[in-house]
């Protein structure tokens, strides 16, 4: 689906492509959360002299876990994307210079990797259901934000006792 061929991209110059990407399309399989709806994918492909030129954005509403209690939580996807394949370039060199190698000899360009790497790198790796979120208990497991537990504190450290002091007063 993100494959452009090169010699129809010579020909026309530029190539549209304009997708409604479902939920367990293949192209999300790696991603550490997963999208509630299908993702919105509108890319420009261009020509720019022996470069292909890809611009375009990413629109979408992800299903994250909150970092502290595990509730899902929505975050909207909402990327513009711009990346550069390069022909004659080594890995190595593609990545100091932020281009993607593109094969010599190659017929079709496959823009699946590089339109995955900016949607994990477009959203946030922690996020919170809420800002008093309160988590699990570390030793019971229980959702502190729906009820309490029995759990009692162990011995405190006696070495913060002089910041326990300085708090107190």
């Amino acid at each position: 689906m993100l494959k452009v061929d090169l010699g129809l991209l010579a020909q026309q110059h530029r190539i549209r492509i304009d997708a409604d990407v479902p939920v367990d399309d293949p192209l999300w399989e790696p991603l550490p959360w997963r999208f509630a709806e299908p993702v919105e994918l509108r890319l420009d492909v261009q020509l720019a002299g022996r470069d292909v030129v890809v611009r375009g954005d990413v629109h979408g509403r992800a299903e994250l876990s909150c970092r502290r209690c595990l509730v899902a939580v929505p975050y909207e996807v909402n990327e513009e994307l711009i990346f550069v394949y390069r022909s004659g370039v080594a890995p190595v060199e593609a990545e100091a210079e932020e281009v993607y190698p593109l094969p010599e000899k190659s017929r079709e360009v496959d823009l699946t990797q590089a339109v995955r790497e900016h949607v994990l790198l477009s959203v946030p790796e922690f996020v919170s259901c809420d800002d008093a979120c309160r988590g699990f208990c570390p030793r019971c497991g229980t959702n502190l934000n729906e009820t309490t537990c029995e759990c009692r504190t162990e011995d405190e450290d006696p070495r913060w006792a002089a910041l326990r002091r300085l708090r107190s007063e």
